[in-house]
């Protein structure tokens, strides 16, 4: 039917199926039909070939099939397209009801029980999988136990990438606009066979005669490296719906440092530290969590008088003062059931079947009310949220923490809109209703969202576990947010890839509080860090200014694919014309490690590379081909890697994390006068120290600032700020 360079496809007319064979790598996708569910019952639907054509300037080619299926009053269309400039496959369907009744629809299968074909063995297959609404790790497709191989079965919100040894493939939805997008992932073991699904969910919508629905778009891409499908996959959502591209926020978060008893006193008393330590380096934003409104319940939102005697317009005049912002927590759909709104409206809520406001959950928190879920396909309760937001706003908040959102994404909540997608559409309405009254310059981070609803809307989005406080023995729950963290990395495309709030506090060792700060920083995100800053020790003080400004570009887990652990992670740094790799190893076992790297793995150029350890200034040495790092348990450390000049040259700081490109203005070498000169940038009244390499043949012969040789051959020089720009210079014999 289709016979490309790259890829050929079939259609089977016996069964209705098709077939499509990537060429680079080779991969075979096979027996990919289509079915439906209407009214509770499944359709297998025949498809006939109705016309092919090629589209956009001649660039692609597509298909189109029209569907049947006995005893179904619904016109189905099913558009299969091939996107030569993109090597890649698009698949859609339409639907119109022709029939004289409402129908219920439900699963629209456009690719059911798709055999995909590796060419090797599926035993070492791994899965990228979003679970939940917004959840990603990345899991092997085969387990084994004693009694051997194991069936697997995942469902992944929006869209699956499974990596084997021979190439890798990504199933995915570009758009979250009218169905739920599920992608199912199952490995049969007594087959050996890797099936997929990809499901436009209606969950029940009424299609009423003469209507029609349009599925979402479902993209099929093959690639040698999965961390390429991955970039892939968001920069053609970016394509489609173009992201809001917000720099990330520095700030500080009122929860890890009190929880509850939050006070404008207490806002006040760790924002003059901020103003005072951190704002000359970007910080600015003060956010009051969970705890500032009336009877610390949902639904009304009124900040509470006791506790915020000058109101939230008070607050923020005082932060203003300080050169400060005003941040604000909020679950807009969240309902307690002894809130005033949900007393005065209790049509405003999601129901059960019957039609009844359905309880969610009890308030974690003290009084423990019972929670329903807003209804944002209702109008009123809409335009709740959008007023709400604007009077927050109003009040002088210019950062908004949406938090519990998707517990309105539950499919057993049934919104008032019959046309509204069950699981889906009520939590696309609360997000466009919190953009709308927040307003266009407020900062939205939106938590546990899924990247196909929060494209446009967010500007950052944190979707992991809580990293819970420093010091608190949650080892276990830092990897499991490490893990999901490092399977995001490439939605930075998209929105800021925001991080939990941090915790550092002096309950925790240093090495404990190394490993935090650099999830943190170098995963791209915004920098909110939680502790209650008039009592935090100045090594953590320090700790915190070194993270400071945000990194521009997260970092990439090499291993996500390979190890359990994504516990390696690379970024390429630049800064005044000179360029560095970053090389962050984390260890969450209680044991020291020794991981072994050749600088291949690494991207690096051939040449000779100077390596240098960031928390503990350590010279690991200068090599071409490979090195060996050691790291103590539950802990971290960041090498970076300098190529090697035939002359004296800078190998970064201790200012900041990147070790140069938060910091470094220009730098340059004059042959002639053999002078080393540059200049920095940080915040006035900061200390610490730049490192250069200098060949044993080249002496000082006058430096600017002092300087002295460490252990291992390296030379610090020391750096005060008496005002925010420092130059300096070292001239040699």
């Amino acid at each position: 039917m289709l016979d490309k360079r790259e890829i050929d496809v079939a259609f089977n007319e016996k069964d209705s199926s098709l077939s499509v064979c990537f060429h680079s790598p080779d991969i075979k996708i096979s027996g990919i039909t289509t079915s439906i569910n209407v009214n509770g019952k499944l359709f297998k639907i025949n498809l006939l070939k109705k016309s092919e054509s090629q589209i956009e300037n001649r660039k692609n080619a597509e298909i189109i099939f029209s569907g049947y299926s006995d005893d179904l009053s619904l016109d189905i269309t099913v558009h299969f397209i091939y996107y030569s400039d993109r090597n890649l496959i698009g698949l859609f369907g339409r639907l119109e009801n022709n029939g004289t009744e409402t129908a219920s629809i439900y699963d629209f299968v456009l690719m059911r029980d798709a055999h995909i074909n590796f060419g090797c063995e599926n035993d070492e297959i791994k899965a990228h999988i979003a679970h939940g609404i917004a959840h990603p790790t990345v899991v092997p497709l085969v387990v084994k136990d004693e009694n051997g191989k194991k069936d697997f079965h995942a469902s992944s919100n929006g869209m699956a990438t499974l990596a084997s040894k021979n190439g890798s493939v990504c199933i995915g939805f570009l758009t979250g606009k009218t169905n739920r997008p599920i992608i199912s992932v199952n490995y049969l073991h007594e087959s050996d066979e890797v099936r997929v699904d990809g499901i436009a969910r209606f969950n029940g919508i009424k299609l009423s005669p003469k209507d029609c629905v349009e599925t979402d778009l479902l993209i099929l891409q093959v690639d040698k490296n999965p961390f390429t499908l991955l970039e892939s996959y968001a920069s053609l959502i970016a394509e489609i719906d173009p992201p809001r591209k917000t720099n990330p926020t520095i700030g500080w978060c009122s929860w890890y440092a009190i929880r509850m008893p939050i006070s404008h006193e207490f806002t006040m008393a760790n924002a003059r530290v901020v103003a005072d330590r951190f704002r000359d380096l970007g910080m600015d934003i003060m956010l009051l969590d969970h705890g500032w409104q009336t009877g610390d319940i949902c639904g009304d939102w009124d900040e509470d008088e006791k506790d915020y005697p000058k109101g939230l317009e008070g607050l923020a005049k005082d932060l203003n003062d300080l050169g400060l912002k005003l941040g604000i927590w909020i679950a807009p759909t969240e309902v307690s059931g002894t809130s005033k709104i949900f007393n005065e409206h209790p049509n405003w809520v999601l129901k059960d079947q019957n039609g009844n406001p359905q309880e969610t959950w009890k308030w974690y928190w003290v009084p423990n009310p019972p929670q329903y879920q807003m209804d944002a396909t209702n109008p009123d309760a809409y335009k709740y949220i959008v007023d709400t937001f604007r009077r927050l706003t109003k009040k002088g908040s210019v950062y908004y923490k949406i938090d519990f959102i998707a517990g309105c994404a539950g499919e057993n909540l049934y919104p008032e809109d019959p046309k509204a997608v069950r699981g889906w559409t009520p939590l696309q309405k609360a997000m466009q209703a919190v953009r709308e009254g927040a307003g266009e310059d407020a900062y939205v981070r939106y938590c546990q969202t899924p990247p196909l609803l929060s494209i446009g809307l967010a500007d950052g989005v944190f979707a992991t576990s809580d990293t819970l406080d420093a010091g608190a023995t949650t080892w276990n729950v830092l990897k499991e947010v490490f893990r999901m963290s490092s399977a995001q990395y490439y939605l930075h495309e998209l929105y800021v890839h925001d991080a939990c709030d941090l915790s550092i506090r002096a309950h925790a060792g240093t090495e404990e509080c190394r490993l935090r700060v650099m999830m943190l920083a170098l995963s791209g995100s915004s920098i909110m860090f939680s502790d209650d800053l008039t009592k935090l020790p100045e090594e953590r003080i320090i700790m915190m200014q070194q993270s400071i400004p945000p990194f521009p570009k997260p970092a990439r887990p090499i291993n996500l694919f390979t190890s359990e652990m994504p516990d390696i992670w690379h970024i390429k740094c630049s800064s005044a014309g000179i360029e560095w790799d970053l090389l962050a190893l984390f260890n969450f076992d209680e044991n020291q490690r020794q991981i072994n790297l050749s600088l291949k793995e690494l991207g690096l150029l051939d040449g000779e590379y100077i390596i240098r350890e960031f928390w503990t200034e350590q010279f690991v040495g200068i090599s071409s081909e490979s090195a060996s790092f050691l790291v103590p348990g539950l802990s971290g450390r960041l090498f970076s890697f300098w190529r090697s000049q035939d002359r004296p040259q800078y190998v970064g700081t201790n200012l900041h994390l990147s070790q140069g490109q938060a910091e470094l203005i220009d730098i340059s070498w004059d042959e002639n006068a053999k002078k080393l000169s540059g200049t920095f940038s940080r915040a006035k009244g900061i200390k610490g120290k730049a490192y250069f390499n200098i060949p044993q043949r080249c002496q000082i012969k006058r430096s600017s600032n002092p300087i002295q040789r460490q252990n291992g051959g390296l030379w610090a020089m020391d750096l005060m700020f008496n005002e925010a720009k420092l130059s300096w210079e070292i001239e040699f014999n």
